[in-house]
């Protein structure tokens, strides 16, 4: 979604947010019920967000764009608290049942502390994943508290009121979403053994055969995985590089933090793997028909191996251009040359030594205009969002710009 329609969305949400509020409100109350709903409703719509369902993967166009929405809303959710309890005068109302009144609006102020420590958690990268996981657990408690304090404190609404009925329909959603990823997630979870381990340099591939029923996903996708290395579920996604046909899942994952470079050292065949997908909407199904342009940034280069894998004897052109750097680059390239064979998809290689890819170095090597070509993406976000910038100043439609994103925390 672009900054003119996230625009349009945010304006209208604070509008809807700002006319269910009572009509009779006084001005200084209604500003910090303002912000206490915009709370609300941005932590309910995270927690939705993180139960990965298939449905709002498609409705998002990807669950990485959704992770961003996530990350968005729970700023949101922050500052939404904060702006609250600073400008709240003091009661206003008796709440659902008075005498619960009292611990309604102190437990209110233990949930705000609760989600500014984990909003600050969140925007640290440096904290470890498993402190970050770890805490983002406690994310459904601070929102059941949230909720208690929304109805028992003395709030300027009663529960049958259109504001009441919007808040406890937030509620249920919010407390639904965590009680879904907590207890039911699991169930659409598959279990695999590792069947094959082989080292591509500081990477490993990894092949996985599914014990009885198997993931349904398409090429280009990626899935979570855990590979229970510890007793704590520790999920982490991957894009898968197998073709959906094939009886087994494969994955390439490089050592670029703690988790992966446990894999290299403790993956034994035979290890049980939870896995969970598969996501991302990064697939050239959508205009099969028009020629297209690959953009790979070292291990971005995994979705368009499926892919490759995928391709009979494209109609259309296809460029591939796939930068990267040392031993792990050319062993790809490598191996990226042996799955295209004869198809009829063009590789273009370039060290981190030679120029930087651009759109120029693209576009000359290109036989159409560029607003002809479909465009597609995965590498590093700089990367990314450099050659989106100069492909579109260069006549290549923003709407022909498709990608994945690497960050998702």
């Amino acid at each position: 979604m672009n900054t003119f329609k996230t625009t349009l969305l945010t304006l209208f949400v604070s509008l809807s947010v700002w006319f269910i509020l009572p009509v009779d409100l006084e001005l200084a109350r209604k500003v910090p019920a303002f912000f206490a709903a915009i709370s609300m409703l941005s932590m309910a719509a995270a927690m939705l967000i993180s139960c990965r369902t298939k449905w709002l993967d498609r409705l998002i166009g990807g669950i990485d764009k959704a992770y961003v929405w996530h990350k968005w809303l729970g700023i949101s959710g922050v500052l939404g608290a904060s702006s609250h309890w600073l400008l709240v005068p003091g009661p206003a109302g008796n709440g659902i049942d008075p005498t619960f009144a009292d611990f309604g609006e102190e437990v209110g102020q233990w949930a705000m502390y609760g989600l500014i420590l984990l909003g600050g958690i969140s925007m640290i990268r440096q904290i470890p994943y498993r402190i970050w996981y770890y805490t983002h657990m406690l994310m459904g408690p601070i929102f059941i508290i949230s909720v208690y304090h929304t109805f028992f404190s003395d709030v300027p609404f009663s529960l049958t009121s259109v504001t009441g009925i919007t808040l406890l329909f937030i509620s249920i959603v919010g407390i639904v979403s965590w009680v879904y990823k907590a207890i039911f997630k699991k169930r659409s979870f598959c279990t695999y053994t590792v069947s094959d381990i082989k080292a591509i340099d500081n990477a490993v591939e990894v092949t996985l055969e599914a014990e009885s029923k198997s993931i349904d996903y398409q090429v280009g996708q990626f899935a979570y995985l855990d590979f229970n290395l510890d007793k704590v579920s520790h999920f982490h996604p991957f894009t898968i590089t197998s073709h959906p046909c094939e009886q087994q899942l494969s994955f390439i994952i490089r050592n670029l933090g703690k988790h992966t470079q446990a894999l290299q050292t403790q993956l034994v065949i035979g290890q049980k793997v939870t896995v969970d997908g598969g996501y991302g909407q990064l697939t050239r199904k959508k205009k099969p028909n028009q020629p297209q342009v690959w953009l790979a940034g070292g291990i971005g280069i995994t979705p368009f191996i499926s892919w490759i894998k995928a391709t009979a004897s494209p109609e259309q052109e296809v460029h591939l251009f796939f930068v990267g750097r040392g031993k792990f680059y050319r062993l790809m390239v490598q191996k990226v040359t042996e799955l295209i064979g004869s198809k009829n998809i063009q590789l273009h290689v370039q060290d981190h030594k030679q120029d930087r890819l651009s759109a120029d170095s693209i576009s000359e090597k290109l036989s159409l205009p560029l607003s002809m070509y479909q465009v597609f993406g995965c590498g590093p976000t700089p990367m990314l969002n450099s050659l989106k910038e100069q492909l579109v100043s260069k006549g290549l439609k923003p709407s022909h710009w498709h990608n994945e994103n690497f960050v998702m925390r």
